[in-house]
C-alpha cells in the first residue's frame, strides 16, 4: 500500500510525462486506499489532478472533484488550488465562450458511480462563469505572487476579450467586470509576438493589462452613455501612460471628446474631432463630425464628410445611422428623391440584419408617399447609390500618363470588413492597390482577375498607387 505522499508524487509525474489519462486511472484505481478528508487536505494532490482534468480537457470533471470532496475556495483555501481552480475557470469560460475547445470528451464523467456522474449544473452559463470569476480575483491579488498575477491577467483578458469579438457587446458586462479591478492592480508590463504584416514576420508589442483595463472601460461607458465618468477616466487614461498601443491615445482623445459633446460643448468636440481626423482617417470620425456641422447648420460641410465617410473603408451594415443622416441632408438639400433612396437604404439593410428600425428613420419614411418608396427597386438601390458615391469622390490629380493600363490582380495582402488591398502586375512591373468595402467592383476583385487601372502617382510623400476602373470578364 503506498503512502499518501507515494501515491500524490505517482501522480506528479505522470503529469510532468504530460499522461494525463495515467494519471486519472491511477488515482481512481488507488484513491479507496485514503479517506476523503485525506485526499481534501492534501494541497498538492487536489491541485495536481485540477490541472490534470484541465489538461486533459474534462473540465465539468474538475468541478465535480471539488463538490464530491468538500473542496470550497475562498480566503482560506492554499494558493496551489486557488491558482489550480482558477486555470479551470479560465479554460472553461475560454472553452464556452470563444469558441477553442479541442475537448474529445467534454462530457466525460471522472468516475462511473453515482458520485461521480455529472451534476444538474454541468453546463454553467456565461454569468455563472463570470461570478466564481469576480469571486476568485480578489483572492488571486492578496496572494501577490508572479504565478497569481499571472493567472488575474489572463482571467481579466479572456472575458473581456469574449466580448469584443462578439457582434454585438454586452457593454454593462464589460464595464461591470472593469469594476472589479482597480487599474492600479494590474501589470504595466507589455508582452511582444509575431505577426505577418505584408508578407514579413514582424514583432508587435501588445499593450499591457492595466492600458487595456483603461481601454475597456473607457469604451464601455462611452457605449453606455455615461459620459461625465468616461470624459474623467479618458482624461486619467491620457496621464497615465508615456506611449499607447493601437493608437489608444487617439481613442482616449476621441472619447474626450464625444463626452464633451454629449456634456454640452459641442464647440470643443468639433475642434478636437478635426484634430483627431488629421490623425487617423476612419469613417465613425467623419460620421460623427459631420452630425455635429449638421447640427450647426453647416450643411456643406456635413454633406462633404458624409460623403467621404461613406466612400472610407468600413462595411455598409456598420453606416445604417450615416445612411439616415444622409437622408437628412438630402432633405436640407431639397433633394427628396436621394433623401428618400439613403432612408430607405438605412432600413433594408436593418430589416436584412434583423435589426430593430428606430422610430426616427420610420418617421422620416413616413413623410414621403408610401408608393414612392414602393417604386424603388431595392435589389438595385445598393449598387446605384454605390455608383453615385463614387462619383461625388473628389477626383485626385490625373497621372502624366493618363493612359488605362491592363494588369493582374497578383496578391492580396488584406480582405475583410474594410475592403481589399494587394499588388498586381503589369508588364513585368508590380503596382500597389486599395478598393474599400463599398467600391462596386470590390466583390468581382480576386487573385488573377485581370482589370484596367490607372497609375497615380505618388503625392505627399506616397508610394504611387494603382486606381482600379474595372474588372474584365
Amino acid at each position: 500500500m503506498p503512502s499518501l505522499y507515494d501515491f500524490s508524487m505517482r501522480i506528479r509525474n505522470l503529469i510532468g510525462s504530460k499522461k494525463y489519462k495515467d494519471a486519472l486511472a491511477y488515482f481512481k484505481a488507488e484513491k479507496k486506499q485514503f479517506t476523503d478528508v485525506q485526499i481534501a487536505n492534501n494541497e498538492y494532490l487536489v491541485s495536481d489532478i485540477l490541472s490534470c482534468l484541465r489538461r486533459a480537457n474534462y473540465l465539468d470533471a474538475g468541478f465535480q472533484f471539488l463538490k464530491t470532496y468538500g473542496i470550497e475556495i475562498n480566503d482560506a483555501t492554499k494558493e496551489r488550488i486557488s491558482t489550480a481552480y482558477g486555470w479551470l475557470l479560465w479554460s472553461k469560460y475560454k472553452s464556452e465562450n470563444l469558441n477553442t475547445s479541442t475537448s474529445e470528451e467534454q462530457n466525460y464523467q471522472f468516475e462511473e458511480d453515482d458520485e461521480w456522474t455529472l451534476y444538474e449544473n454541468a453546463q454553467y452559463t456565461k454569468n455563472d462563469l463570470i461570478e466564481r470569476i469576480e469571486i476568485l480575483i480578489p483572492l488571486l491579488i492578496r496572494f501577490n505572487s508572479e504565478f497569481s498575477k499571472t493567472l488575474v491577467s489572463n482571467l481579466f483578458t479572456v472575458v473581456l476579450k469574449s466580448e469584443k469579438v462578439k457582434p454585438s457587446p454586452n457593454w454593462q458586462l464589460v464595464n461591470d467586470f472593469c469594476d472589479h479591478f482597480e487599474p492600479d492592480q494590474l501589470s504595466t508590463e507589455c508582452s511582444t509576438i509575431q505577426v505577418k504584416r505584408k508578407g514579413q514576420i514582424r514583432d508587435m508589442e501588445l499593450a499591457s493589462d492595466r492600458e487595456s483595463w483603461y481601454a475597456y472601460k473607457t469604451k464601455s461607458l462611452s457605449k453606455l452613455g455615461k459620459w461625465q465618468e468616461g470624459f474623467d477616466i479618458s482624461k486619467e487614461a491620457l496621464e497615465a501612460f508615456g506611449s499607447f498601443h493601437y493608437s489608444n491615445d487617439v481613442w482616449f482623445l476621441r472619447r474626450v471628446a464625444l463626452s464633451k459633446k454629449n456634456l454640452g460643448n459641442t464647440e470643443d468636440t468639433i475642434t478636437e474631432l478635426e484634430a483627431i481626423l488629421r490623425r487617423k482617417n476612419e469613417w465613425f470620425i467623419q460620421k460623427e463630425l459631420a452630425e455635429l456641422y449638421f447640427e450647426n447648420k453647416d450643411f456643406d460641410r456635413a454633406f462633404e464628410l458624409s460623403i467621404a465617410a461613406i466612400n472610407n473603408f468600413g462595411p455598409l451594415e456598420f453606416k445604417i445611422d450615416l445612411l439616415y443622416l444622409m437622408g437628412k441632408i438630402y432633405q436640407e438639400k431639397d433633394d427628396a428623391s436621394l433623401a428618400l433612396k439613403h432612408f430607405t437604404l438605412s432600413k433594408k439593410i436593418r430589416q436584412s440584419e434583423g435589426w430593430k428600425i428606430p422610430q426616427k428613420l420610420v418617421d422620416e419614411l413616413k413623410k414621403h408617399d408610401a408608393a414612392e418608396e414602393q417604386e424603388i427597386n431595392i435589389e438595385n438601390l445598393e449598387l446605384e447609390l454605390k455608383k453615385y458615391w463614387e462619383s461625388l469622390t473628389p477626383k485626385r490629380d490625373k497621372p502624366s500618363k493618363s493612359k488605362q493600363l491592363q494588369g493582374t490582380i497578383l496578391k492580396l495582402l488584406h480582405n475583410n470588413e474594410r475592403g481589399k488591398d494587394g499588388f498586381l502586375k503589369c508588364d513585368n512591373k508590380e503596382y500597389y492597390f486599395r478598393v474599400s468595402a463599398n467600391f462596386h467592383l470590390t466583390p468581382q476583385i480576386d487573385i488573377n482577375s485581370r482589370v484596367i487601372f490607372e497609375v497615380c502617382p505618388a503625392t505627399d510623400g506616397k508610394k504611387e498607387i494603382a486606381r482600379i476602373k474595372r474588372v474584365e470578364g
